[in-house]
Parts: structure tokens; C-alpha cells; sequence
């Protein structure tokens, strides 16, 4: 028996989606780690701002700074690819409820063929009785 294309295409989006599931979980979990250390960076600034001496601060004040810019453009990243993996979930998801309503749509019009088929017989075997 021939495989139903539909099938194997519904097969390959159920895959689809999946994927996209797990990049958009690797995304938030990124993002979230790159959060951590955005407010890390900042929380390190204040506190050195109130521990060190002067000097020192101004020593390392550079460096933190540096880590704190560093640590908010990864959090863009982050943001911007797990904003990207979302969308990307959603497609698929579209996409496979759009498959979906195509084999069904699919399997109503094969029923209605059974169903027309069925009534002629009837229809012939009502007209064979007269």
C-alpha cells in the first residue's frame, strides 16, 4: 500500500514543531542566564561603588563597566533569539494545524464519496424494485 504524503508531510511538521519547542526552551534558558549576569554586572558596579577605596574603584570601574555593556548586549541577543524562536514555533504550529485542516478537509470529501456512492446504489436498487 502506497504511504499517504500527508502523513509523512504531518510526520515531518509534528518534527518541526518539536524542534522548534526545544530551540525556543534553549533560547529562554539562555536568556535567562544572560539576565543573571546583566544584573550581576550592575549589582557588582553598586557594590564596588560602596566597598572600594577611590583608587581602587576607579581602577575597576572601567572593567565594569565594560562587563556590565557586555553583559546587556548578550541579553539583546538572548532576547532577540528567543523572540525569533518563538515566531519560528508559531509557524510551524500554524503550519501543522494547516495540514491537519487539510486532511481533513480530505477525509470529508472521501466520506461524501462513500455517501454518494451508497445512494446510488440505493438509488438503483429502489429503481430495480418498481
Amino acid at each position: 500500500m502506497p504511504r499517504d504524503p500527508l502523513a509523512v508531510l504531518a510526520r515531518l511538521r509534528r518534527l518541526e514543531t518539536e524542534a522548534a519547542r526545544r530551540r525556543l526552551g534553549e533560547a529562554y534558558g539562555r536568556l535567562a542566564g544572560a539576565e543573571e549576569r546583566a544584573a550581576g554586572a550592575g549589582a557588582a558596579l553598586t557594590r564596588e561603588g560602596t566597598l572600594g577605596l577611590p583608587s581602587d574603584y576607579g581602577t575597576w570601574l572601567t572593567r565594569g563597566l565594560a562587563e556590565r555593556d557586555r553583559a546587556d548586549r548578550a541579553r539583546g541577543f538572548a532576547e532577540a533569539t528567543a523572540t525569533a524562536a518563538a515566531a519560528s514555533l508559531g509557524e510551524a504550529r500554524a503550519a501543522e494545524r494547516g495540514l491537519e485542516m487539510l486532511r481533513k478537509a480530505r477525509a470529508e470529501r472521501a466520506r461524501q464519496r462513500v455517501q454518494r456512492q451508497a445512494q446510488l446504489l440505493l438509488d438503483e436498487a429502489g429503481a430495480r424494485r418498481r
